[in-house]
């Protein structure tokens, strides 16, 4: 995925955005194409950025998550509802939407009748949008590589390698969506800044702002957060600095407890 340029100019719905968007181009999130008047608009209020050298999406920071089929989303589970009819369980899941989720857990790689993932209340889980189910208020998610998955490889659930799937241990924190689509840039700077700082830490992001993560010392932990949240109101020079500084007082002071141990 390339970088998502933000363009200066914020639009609002209804807004008509033809004259900076090049023809032939495909339109993301946020944008409508009316064909009878060949124009684009705006739907939703937001920055309008692109997305690769020929897509267009609006970005918007909304604090509560409106689900769309293929989305990859963090969630956590908040009970078990029953059997799903087929040998497995359905699941409410907690993804920042205005409805809970329902997850099997079939719908998992390898999954079988006799062997499947129990999930826990509070367990996290990285999973895709698989269907908004018309005409229900509950989207559905699955666990299984998707439309979009092209290339992935297919690992059994019990591998804890697969591209979806439980994410045991770590933290969970919560950003705003538009944050969490800055991160999930291949460039995105801060988390490029993080891995060069080489601290050991895994991160799951989902679009839906949820972000887990999990290192090696609840210190680095602490900086990750930290550095993730501030990244938001920050130019790359200054999340560069904001990243040296935080990893160099906690390197500090892991070393300053350390000396104090060995006296």
């Amino acid at each position: 995925m390339a970088k998502s340029t933000q363009t200066t100019v914020a639009v609002l719905p209804g807004d008509n955005v033809t004259e900076r968007i090049p023809l032939s181009s495909k339109l993301g999130t946020g944008l409508r194409y009316d064909a009878a008047s060949q124009q684009v608009y705006a739907t939703l209020a937001g920055w309008l950025s692109q997305q690769s050298k020929n897509t267009y999406f609006v970005q918007v920071n909304l604090s509560r998550y409106r689900p769309h089929a293929e989305d990859r989303v963090v969630g956590i589970v908040e009970d078990r509802m029953g059997q799903d009819g087929n040998g497995g369980d359905y699941y409410r899941v907690n993804i920042g939407a205005s409805h809970l989720a329902i997850l099997s857990n079939l719908s998992f790689e390898g999954a079988t009748k006799r062997n499947k993932p129990h999930l826990q209340v509070g367990q996290v889980v990285y999973a895709r949008v698989s269907s908004l189910n018309e005409g229900l208020l509950e989207p559905s998610l699955s666990c299984l590589l998707g439309p979009h998955d092209a290339g992935m490889p297919r690992k059994d659930w019990m591998t804890s390698e697969g591209c979806y799937g439980e994410l045991k241990g770590g933290n969970l924190i919560r950003i705003s969506t538009g944050l969490a689509r800055q991160l999930l840039q291949p460039d995105n700077v801060v988390l490029q800044e993080l891995a060069a700082a080489k601290i050991e830490f895994e991160v799951a992001i989902g679009v839906n702002g949820f972000v887990w993560l999990n290192s090696t010392l609840s210190e680095y932990t602490i900086v990750i957060q930290n550095a993730i949240r501030n990244s938001q109101v920050m130019t790359d020079a200054q999340i560069r600095a904001m990243v040296k500084s935080l990893i160099y007082t906690a390197k500090k002071k892991l070393q300053q407890d350390r000396d104090a141990m060995e006296e």
